[in-house]
């Protein structure tokens, strides 16, 4: 069986479908939902992903611009789309976006797993590129920050409450998303836990030059006060 620890989110506005597929895989794998292109590209954002499946026609947005902009941010997570169009052209159209799988409705719920299973086994996380905001540089993919070319060491918790922050730059990001960022499902984690850990990575900011850049949203949470990053993949 597949680890526990691996995690999905389904891009889908269609809810019979979004409660089918989230009944055949939460038994063997972490399930997060969007109905729209804005949460899904908000959670792509800010959640560490091993797939997304991403329904070709939402409401707001399609599924082949959603993954254009994935990859233009440097997010190369897994997206398997899944459309009624069987046309080669569409299929072509999405590969070429960045896509990496596609399943054509209706479809079996166990080829459907037997694709995830495929993406699963391969083991690896997904690449991403680093972050650059003004002097600060993150590297998701190696957990290393360097501020004007010198290197900045913190604990894991703090590196992802900082990395949720600066993809979300400008932004107001809440309690619990950073706390399911950080610890997933662990409902134990109280948001005073997040607030020192908050404090904590401020104080590491400030020793290399860095303060007031996490600002604290009252009634909301936290906000990395600069521009989005640019991402050099």
């Amino acid at each position: 069986m597949v680890e526990a620890t691996k995690r999905i989110l389904i891009v889908e506005d269609d809810l019979n479908l979004v409660l089918a597929l989230y009944r055949a895989l939460s038994h063997t794998y972490k399930v997060d939902t969007a109905k729209t292109a804005a949460s899904g590209l908000r959670k792509a954002r800010s959640l560490p992903l091993d797939l997304i499946i991403l329904d070709l026609n939402l409401p707001d947005c399609s599924g082949l611009k959603i993954t254009r902009r994935l990859r233009e941010e440097g997010i190369n997570t897994p997206v398997l789309v899944l459309s009624g169009d069987s046309s080669l052209v569409s299929k072509v159209d999405l590969l070429d976006s960045g896509a990496n799988d596609y399943v054509t409705k209706p479809f079996s719920l166990a080829e459907l797993r037997a694709r995830i299973r495929v993406f699963m086994r391969r083991d690896i996380s997904p690449v991403r590129g680093v972050l650059v905001s003004g002097e600060l540089e993150l590297n998701p993919s190696t957990l290393r920050i360097t501020v004007n070319g010198q290197e900045l060491t913190l604990r894991k918790k703090e590196f992802l409450i900082l990395e949720c922050l600066v993809r979300n730059a400008g932004s107001g990001v809440d309690r619990d998303y950073l706390r399911t960022y950080v610890w997933g499902n662990d409902k134990t984690v109280s948001n005073n836990s997040l607030d020192v850990h908050v404090k904590s990575l401020r104080d590491q900011l400030k020793l290399v030059g860095l303060s007031n850049l996490i600002a604290t949203v009252h009634g909301l949470g936290y906000m990395y006060d600069a521009k989005k990053p640019k991402v050099r993949v």
